[in-house]
């Protein structure tokens, strides 16, 4: 976990519930969670990067992507393992430095690889059976902050974290 340095995220089914809505005009919605967009600002904080691999092209995918600063978004991505390649390239690092989350049975290659592989409690059962840890959360239901504080734990960087929002000093005695 020291040397997890990208987490990469599949986006629907993971950071959303999986649901895509769309109006009589064909505009699409998806449901984000406020939470995990607040853990994935953290991961930057501490200088890990963010990288979204989606398996279908959204706007509201990158329009996201964009108000998170993630660093690197991969769209209309149906082989998520040369994904991954694209994405070890991009910041040159290997497999020992990234963490994967995924849902469904295209994040499998990737998973495997990773050095650490996470899953939502709603994604499907052989993606579980590859993941070295299942929140108990649901896909765009807080998983992604949910998993993001473990590693943060294995890291040893939550009280890091904490700090910045609390005085943990001052309150020691409590």
């Amino acid at each position: 976990m020291k040397n997890i340095k990208v987490i990469v995220m599949d986006v629907d089914g993971v950071l959303t519930d999986g649901r895509i809505i769309l109006d009589d005009d064909g505009k699409e919605y998806k449901f984000f969670d406020v939470k995990d967009g607040h853990a994935i600002h953290l991961a930057l904080d501490l200088g890990i990067k963010i990288a979204w691999v989606s398996g279908r092209y959204s706007k509201v995918t990158q329009k996201r992507a964009e108000q998170l600063k993630v660093d690197f978004v991969l769209q209309r991505q149906h082989n998520k393992l040369n994904s991954l390649q694209e994405i070890k390239k991009h910041f040159s690092c290997s497999e020992k430095n990234i963490a994967y989350i995924g849902d469904d049975l295209i994040d499998i290659p990737p998973m495997i690889v990773s050095a650490f592989s996470a899953s939502t409690n709603d994604a499907c059962d052989d993606v579980k059976k590859v993941s070295d840890y299942v929140s108990p959360y649901n896909g765009g239901r807080g998983a992604v902050r949910d998993i993001l504080e473990y590693i943060f734990k294995k890291q040893n960087v939550w009280s890091k974290i904490l700090e910045k929002y609390m005085l943990l000093d001052e309150y020691a005695d409590i």
